[in-house]
């Protein structure tokens, strides 16, 4: 289990949007999170990440789970530019390089046991991180997400707002989370952007939760639908074409079910007013008598 939210209740203003959700995220599950506009889905976002809390209901969590969400609004730091922002998602790996940098120049004036030590156990875990390839990676994305080599240098506080999103996409997808929340990915993609998303998403090696109107983008990246309707969590399994088909198959249970129900009913009503006209007829007879 990476995240179990148990029963959860949250309202705006008097207005329930929540109505005891409930539901569980393993690793390497690849889910879509659907319902109409005003369901909860992105509240339901906000709840993991502690940006708000629930009015009632738990949320269990993995110990140190690493979270990964794609923000709307994303901030760079100053003078970063579009490679430099990429890669900024792997600091722990420049941190080590500048240490092994300290170490390199120590070795040149006097190579210590110590410090010939501290320097295997440095590089063993650069070369476990990736370090020899994540600038490649970083470009490699870059370029999937429309970033052509020639805009690399430029400053971030130059870019459109869309290019800031695609931006930010890059240096989440690069950074590694446990899971990854993605709040209507697509937007600011074109075409190729979208389908090299698709393709990415689908050799991803952990788990993702994804709100997105577009059903062609869910049925090719989600194996897992989460519904949010009246309030409530309904799962199916399968992408989204699967999805529709199953809800429509549990839909007509449910007017079946229903039906039945109110046959019943009305079967049973009427059952009991003919035993009341009899009941009454009998006691009739009897004063007469």
């Amino acid at each position: 289990m990476l995240f179990r939210l148990s029963d959860i209740y949250k309202s705006y203003s008097g207005n329930e949007i929540l109505r005891g959700v409930s539901f569980q995220v393993n690793p390497m599950e690849k889910i879509g999170l659907v319902g109409r506009n005003g369901a909860g889905k992105t509240t339901i976002f906000r709840l993991i990440t502690e940006e708000e809390a629930p009015d009632s209901g738990e949320i269990f969590k993995l110990n140190k789970l690493k979270i990964g969400l794609l923000e709307q609004h994303v901030d760079f730091t100053e003078n970063e530019t579009v490679h430099t922002a990429a890669l900024s998602a792997f600091q722990h790996l420049h941190d080590i390089e500048a240490e092994m940098r300290v170490l390199e120049m120590q070795m040149a004036e006097h190579a210590s046991e110590e410090v010939l030590e501290k320097y295997s156990e440095l590089q063993t875990e650069f070369e476990h991180a990736d370090g020899f390839t994540y600038t490649a990676k970083a470009e490699a994305i870059l370029l999937g997400l429309g970033f052509m080599k020639e805009t690399w240098n430029l400053e971030t506080k130059n870019l459109s707002g869309g290019q800031k999103n695609r931006l930010g996409m890059a240096r989440l997808l690069l950074s590694n989370p446990d899971i990854l929340l993605l709040d209507e990915p697509t937007n600011h993609l074109d075409v190729s952007a979208v389908e090299w998303l698709e393709d990415f998403l689908q050799t991803y090696e952990t788990a993702y939760v994804i709100i997105s109107h577009d059903r062609y983008f869910l049925d090719r990246t989600c194996r897992r639908i989460i519904e949010i309707e009246r309030g409530t969590a309904v799962t199916y399994k399968g992408n989204y074409s699967h999805f529709l088909v199953e809800r429509e198959e549990r839909r007509e249970q449910q007017r079946r079910e229903f039906e039945n129900q109110q046959s019943f009913i009305t079967k049973n009503e009427e059952f009991i007013r003919k035993n009341l006209a009899g009941q009454k007829t009998k006691m009739a007879k009897s004063r007469r008598n």
